[in-house]
């Protein structure tokens, strides 16, 4: 018999108990996974579920239900297991035999086309003349090195033309969990209160004091 191995999926692993009125079985299994996911997973605002399929999975007495994420800059496509009466529900990741077979099944992400309309500058934190020459929009975190230093040397072009550059701060932590994602709810708030809070807020965090808070680490 294959040994089975539940690892964690989005750090989250979860077997509980569930129960929905008014839906034909087969429903319940499918509704099932949807509210698990809106329940127990933090989304992106705007982050549409849809169905794609359902399946017997290699669990036994279980369904492998697959979902898509439509999230604004991508569709990502995740893996849930239900089981047939529609009363458990298991969301990790499924390793037999050292495969990923949750990974395996559910597929890669699919980056979608962004177009500069939809970004809606004028409600990101930016800094320079409205009016400059050239706009600079950046996907950044907080925890990324080469974010980091994209910012260092933007900072010093912008102190050299500054008439001539505005720089818009677009927040990508990359995943919807964990410190990345704190610190940019940390420097969001911040944007809520005001542009130059959230800049006081950007800069000690891209500081050499901000990198260690950001990394975990403490100063000796």
């Amino acid at each position: 018999m294959l040994k089975i191995i539940f690892g964690v999926w989005m750090c989250l692993v979860l077997l509980f108990t569930l129960s929905v009125q008014g839906y034909a079985q087969e429903d319940k299994i499918v509704n099932l996974a949807i509210e698990t996911i809106k329940t127990q997973v933090r989304l992106p605002q705007g982050t549409e579920i849809k169905f794609l399929e359902k399946k017997e999975s290699p669990i036994p007495d279980f369904y492998s239900v697959r979902l898509i994420l439509s999230m604004p800059d991508k569709e990502m496509p995740v893996v849930i297991y239900v089981d047939k009466v529609a009363e458990k529900i298991i969301l990790g990741n499924l390793i037999i035999n050292g495969e990923n077979v949750t990974a395996k099944e559910a597929g890669s992400p699919v980056l979608k086309k962004v177009s500069v309309g939809s970004l809606e500058i004028e409600k990101s934190p930016s800094i320079g003349p409205a009016g400059a020459k050239v706009t600079i929009v950046e996907f950044a975190n907080f925890e990324c090195s080469f974010c980091l230093d994209s910012w260092m040397r933007l900072k010093e072009l912008m102190e050299q033309h500054p008439a001539d550059i505005r720089y818009v701060f677009k927040h990508f932590p990359f995943q919807t969990q964990g410190k990345a994602f704190e610190l940019s709810e940390m420097a969001a708030a911040a944007q809520e209160m005001s542009n130059e809070a959230f800049w006081t807020v950007h800069d000690f965090l891209f500081s050499p004091e901000g990198q260690a808070f950001a990394g975990g680490e403490r100063k000796p």
